[in-house]
């Protein structure tokens, strides 16, 4: 029962209660933890070259310090722990993650967004669920 768990984060202080419900379920189960982050690595025509590797050296290094506090966290539970920091589109990259490593569960954040925000900044999590055959554990985030 759910051995393998994926949880995404963003590096984002919102995330935290779905990483804490995901250390909850692996100390339960015995399970282990993948916490994956994923450079989004789409380009925007309109930044110059020195701004998009920026903006690409930013995000790397918050995912980084993302996976890196998930794997803090887990070692301090004695939960068992893989970390991988992706690269590409992020809905995409956790499902070929989530495929490839056996997954049984994913469990992520949602902000709850609606309206223009929600059209402007889509959804990670609903393009997950959306294309998943996995159990996807919802945890709204408080923020």
């Amino acid at each position: 029962m759910y051995g393998e768990i994926l949880v995404p984060t963003d590096g984002s202080p919102e995330i935290e209660d779905a990483i804490a419900e995901a250390l909850d379920l692996a100390a339960f189960t015995g399970g282990r933890i993948h916490a994956v982050s994923v450079v989004d690595t789409r380009e925007y025509s309109t930044l110059s070259d020195a701004k998009w590797l920026t903006i690409e050296r930013d995000r790397t290094e918050r995912g980084e310090s993302a996976i890196a506090d998930v794997r803090k966290r887990a070692d301090e539970r004695g939960v068992p722990v893989e970390t991988e920091l992706l690269r590409g589109i992020p809905h995409e990259e956790i499902l070929d993650y989530a495929d490839e490593n056996g997954i049984e569960v994913v469990v992520m954040g949602t902000h709850g967004r609606s309206g223009v925000e929600h059209f402007l900044n889509g959804s990670v999590t609903e393009k997950v669920i959306r294309n998943s055959t996995l159990p996807i554990l919802v945890v709204r985030v408080t923020a």
